[in-house]
């Protein structure tokens, strides 16, 4: 038997084809060199959460599309967020010594699955068919007619959640990018939230980002109490807007505002918009507001060994925590994290 060195190759001898996704920041498609040079080459994981690769892995036969496997798996990354070859060699192990591997990492196929939000699994899903050239679910029509507002946007009780994540995921096919655009300024909450949670996996551009900005500063201008949680959800919507200038003045406007130290709201911004927070006033601010969260020094520790182990955010981390007009509350909160680290 050929010697089988990884992952890739495991899936190449196999004579089948792959696509990987980053399944912990946002869902987003790995290539295969930026795969292949994590996993073989010994390279950093570009979007580390909690110190782990959560890595959605699409496996499929051209001459079978529709017999589609699915991995879900979380590797621990070592101290300079790499995989370890051993880890990698006992998955691969694994499955080779089943006979079919187990989809949507179930816990007794293996110890590095895991089961994603069934708010991602409808978005990779979606995602999946457009990869494989299959139609979208039959809920993509009647989620396509709501947002019409034919029904009237207060019918949105029935819509399937798979047929939003359809319409996303199809942006630019069937007028979807207008329609959506122009359907969220009238969108009640629990749909908005629905599509907000599908928004984050993808590339907005300055139309949707226009209309998710507006949103976001109407919520933090808020007459009535401001909505925290709303905040936190288009906050994940636009940050993958084309327009990182536009994107970096939202996030100033929202460390600026009420809700800046709400945990829900932190954990958005470190969550999706790490590249944002390279710019050192927006890291500056950043660790201000998180520094005086009401969450305490535990939260403090666990968002900042997060983004620092996001390869490039190091040095703009390194910058802010030195600056001499630093207030006394985050110097505090520095040393503290400090003390904990070097003990």
């Amino acid at each position: 038997m050929t010697e089988i060195s990884g992952i890739t190759d495991f899936i190449d001898q196999a004579g089948a084809r792959c696509q990987v996704f980053d399944m912990g920041r946002r869902m987003q498609a790995l290539s295969r060199e930026q795969f292949l040079a994590f996993e073989r080459d010994g390279e950093p994981y570009p979007y580390p959460l909690q110190q782990q690769a959560w890595l959605g892995i699409m496996v499929w036969h051209d001459s079978k599309p529709d017999d589609l496997v699915i991995w879900f798996v979380k590797f621990p990354l070592d101290a300079h967020g790499c995989l370890a070859s051993a880890i990698r060699d006992d998955f691969v192990f694994r499955l080779i010594n089943k006979d079919e591997p187990a989809e949507s990492g179930q816990e007794d196929s293996n110890p590095y699955g895991f089961k994603p939000k069934q708010e991602h699994m409808a978005s990779f899903h979606a995602r999946a068919a457009r990869i494989l050239g299959q139609p979208p679910s039959r809920f993509y029509e009647h989620a396509r007619d709501y947002f019409s507002g034919t029904p009237g946007f207060d019918q949105w009780a029935f819509v399937g959640f798979q047929g939003i994540a359809d319409v996303v995921a199809r942006l630019d096919e069937d007028d979807n990018h207008q329609r959506l655009a122009d359907a969220l300024p009238q969108l009640p909450a629990q749909p908005l939230e629905a599509v907000c949670q599908c928004l984050e996996h993808e590339i907005i551009d300055d139309t949707l980002g226009d209309v998710l900005g507006t949103l976001l500063q109407q919520t933090l201008v808020a007459a009535d109490a401001p909505d925290a949680y709303r905040a936190s959800l288009l906050i994940r919507a636009v940050s993958g807007a084309e327009n990182q200038d536009r994107l970096a003045a939202l996030i100033e406007a929202v460390l600026n505002s009420p809700l800046a130290e709400h945990p829900e709201v932190i954990a958005s911004i470190s969550g999706r918009c790490w590249l944002s927070l390279q710019q050192p006033r927006l890291m500056n601010r950043f660790l201000e507001v998180l520094a005086r969260c009401p969450e305490g020094q535990a939260f403090f520790n666990l968002v900042i060994v997060d983004l620092i182990n996001i390869p490039g955010m190091q040095a703009p981390i390194h910058t802010a925590i030195r600056d001499p007009e630093r207030s006394d509350t985050l110097a505090r909160a520095i040393g503290e994290l400090f003390q904990q680290y070097t003990q």
